[in-house]
């Protein structure tokens, strides 16, 4: 399997808990060695690193840099990190971290390619023995249908096969397809894996919850899909054949933007209002979509865009509505 190229949003801010760890157990290690003990890229890494001697902590009133790479060290392939002195005692989970973490172990160790790991069990036994009771209580945890279907996804991705799968589309399109998974990502409440189609040849965003009927298929995906760099961060990826709608938002919609592929740079309207393009594949999901985000977000164009927005809310209202029967794309 290819190494990642990064992480977004809390994944890399956990990345960054788990860098500084690693190093903080060793005096100095080679950039490879990073590299390779979190299977990611080594300029991901360095940038990780660097970002880490920006990183400053309010101690007494005054702003102290708790870690420091060696940049020049750094530049000839070796990684040194020196932790600051900037905390007295040492740190204490409370009951209910504690818990949280109990938990996502034993969610962890649930999973049948996880749950021999000596380090998930090394983990629990730890956290058992620092709990003021002395134990941590087991929380046992049954995946639902869409948690089903991402374990076999993960199962299919750390065995490098492709899966086969029925997928509803957003036109609510029933197909047979065959998906090469790359990787599972956690979007606003919703999972999506992002897979290599070889029907469309390239990297696709599909909702897991759209799945059905996942079957790991016995092959290995393909030289193409194993070649795969940077994944884009937007959860649609648009097509061709896509409409270009301009939007409107406010900050409580800027999730709206980066869910689409944006054609060109937002514009500041004041008062944290952006205006964009983005690709829409489906036009008639337009209003349902505006409607999630309660007035923060509007269409400015297309106008059958508009148009479809205005009958949205007022079916929603219980109003007549006056759809003209266009047929979109």
């Amino acid at each position: 399997m290819p190494k990642l190229r990064g992480f977004n949003g809390e994944d890399r801010y956990n990345f960054l808990l788990a860098l500084v760890g690693y190093l903080g157990h060793r005096d100095s290690v080679t950039l490879d060695e990073v590299a390779e003990h979190f299977e990611l890229e080594p300029d991901y890494i360095v940038k990780a690193l660097k970002s880490l001697n920006e990183a400053t902590a309010n101690v007494g009133g005054f702003e102290e840099w708790p870690f420091y790479v060696d940049i020049d060290l750094l530049d000839e392939g070796v990684v040194s990190l020196t932790t600051a002195e900037v905390i007295d005692d040492v740190p204490r989970l409370s009951t209910r971290q504690a818990a949280a973490i109990s938990a996502g172990l034993n969610y962890l160790a649930s999973i049948p390619e996880f749950a021999n790991n000596v380090d998930v069990r090394e983990l629990l036994s730890k956290i058992s023995a620092g709990s003021s009771r002395g134990t941590s209580e087991v929380i046992s945890i049954a995946p639902g249908s869409i948690e089903a279907g991402a374990e076999t996804l993960r199962q299919a991705i750390l065995t490098n096969r492709a899966i086969s799968c029925e997928y509803i589309n957003r036109k609510q399109e029933k197909t047979t397809r065959e998906i090469e998974p790359l990787r599972i990502d956690l979007t606003g409440g919703v999972w999506y894996l992002r897979g290599y189609c070889p029907v469309n040849q390239g990297v696709r965003n599909f909702l897991i919850e759209h799945m059905r009927s996942i079957a790991i298929l016995d092959r290995e995906i393909s030289e193409v899909a194993s070649k795969v760099g940077q994944i884009e961060d937007a959860t649609y990826v648009a097509d061709i054949t896509d409409t270009t709608v301009t939007v409107e938002v406010a900050p409580e919609a800027y999730r709206l933007v980066s869910e689409f592929q944006t054609l060109s740079e937002p514009k500041d309207f004041g008062s944290g209002i952006i205006r964009t393009e983005i690709k829409v594949g489906h036009l008639p999901n337009i209003g349902r979509l505006i409607a999630k985000y309660g007035g923060a977000a509007r269409v400015i164009a297309p106008p059958e865009a508009r148009d479809i927005v205005r009958n949205y809310a007022l079916s929603v209202l219980g109003e007549s509505v006056d759809f003209e029967g266009r047929e979109v794309e």
